[in-house]
């Protein structure tokens, strides 16, 4: 097997989001699950978010996306280990950054809800079945901010439930009395009680009606802009990213294969596996489509991955892909521009993609009918 060329990091961090600067930076994150045999979830991915913006990380169950979000919120548990990176955090006062690496104990408790809140996939099952909405309000503020009386409590949670529609009077239920939109509701208003900068969203409408669904992504909208923060949203749905994310960062066998602004990969998708995920739901503008699954399933991570981990399953695979294993790169044009996906010659784009029919080194080498071919995909989605 070659190497890859070195990923280039410093392109992750320079994506276009809604913010300006950035507030949670990841390099070469790695995280493996020990066991008799060593899985490992999550290879090698950098990347950064910014300040307002959403990140949408999407991909096929068992890609790495939840395993990277406990990663960079510090919430790995055994067998899950990380292997390798780091996660740094910016303040909004301007402080220095926080390596997340040296937090520890009471300080890594204090940060995690504070600065970098997780709503859990399963609002039932992150929220105590038989303990009233109020006293689990409570035990956050007594926890964290130990300084705040129980009439000072009791509006701050009245607060919150209003900020996310729902009826104060609803302190007084238990999780089960409610239904799954306002479990999940709870579920958000929890994770803001503290005012973060960061809120991780692990598949937040999993199992709720595409009303409720809609009614859920309206108010992480509304909490976002009236709030400021910043969101990494991890779905396998992609057609929910492409409503409410500013970038997508699409997942494969524990990687990074394609970030970009989610207008550039709903125009044109550069990676044939984010082209198969928008290919397995109907277009939202209603634009006429084929639709088709992809064949095949994703590789064990419990087995060395020899060159492109996506090959065994691409109809794109040319002579490279199977023994070469590619390196994530900014997208920049080639010689003879043969693809929307491209940036106009001479120029760099802010998308990243790790595809060898878009490194240059290969793309000569490449058949005709993969690279320009206008047949080959539909037109407006492109490689």
């Amino acid at each position: 097997m070659t190497a890859p060329a070195a990923t280039d990091t410093s392109a992750a961090h320079a994506g276009h989001g809604a913010g300006g600067d950035i507030v949670l930076a990841a390099e070469h994150i790695s995280v493996d699950y020990e066991g008799d045999r060593v899985t490992h979830a999550v290879r090698d991915v950098s990347l950064a978010l910014r300040r307002g913006e959403v990140l949408g990380i999407a991909g096929e169950s068992g890609c790495g996306k939840s395993t990277l979000a406990y990663a960079l919120a510090r919430l790995l548990h055994p067998p899950a280990r990380l292997a390798g990176g780091s996660v740094k955090f910016w303040p909004r006062d301007g402080a220095p950054p926080v390596d997340l690496a040296c937090l520890e104990g009471k300080e890594l408790r204090t940060f995690r809800w504070q600065q970098i809140s997780i709503v859990f996939q399963s609002a039932m099952n992150a929220l105590n079945p038989v303990t009233r909405v109020a006293r689990q309000f409570d035990d956050i503020f007594k926890a964290h901010s130990p300084e705040m009386g129980s009439d000072a409590r009791r509006q701050r949670a009245e607060e919150l439930l209003t900020l996310v529609d729902i009826d104060p009077a609803r302190l007084s239920a238990f999780p089960y009395e409610l239904s799954g939109g306002m479990r999940q509701r709870v579920g958000i208003a929890m994770a803001l009680a503290l005012d973060p900068q960061v809120v991780i969203m692990d598949e937040p409408t999993t199992a709720l009606d595409v009303v409720v669904q809609r009614e859920i992504l309206d108010e992480i909208q509304r909490l976002r802009e009236q709030l400021g923060f910043s969101v990494i949203f991890i779905t396998h749905d992609l057609s929910l990213l492409l409503e409410i994310a500013d970038r997508l960062a699409i997942m494969y066998a524990g990687e990074i294969v394609e970030l970009a602004p989610t207008a550039d990969i709903q125009r044109a998708p550069a990676h044939p596996y984010t082209f198969g995920l928008l290919s397995s739901f109907p277009d939202l503008r209603g634009i006429r489509r084929d639709l088709h699954g992809i064949h095949g399933s994703p590789p064990n991570l419990a087995e060395p991955v020899v060159g492109c981990a996506f090959s065994p399953r691409c109809g794109y695979t040319f002579t490279p892909c199977p023994q070469v294993t590619p390196a994530l790169r900014r997208l920049t044009a080639p010689p003879t521009r043969t693809s929307t996906a491209d940036p106009p010659d001479g120029t760099e784009s802010s998308r990243l993609v790790a595809c060898h029919l878009h490194d240059r080194e290969y793309r000569a080498s490449a058949p005709a009918e993969l690279t320009g071919a206008a047949n080959v995909i539909p037109a407006g989605q492109t490689l």
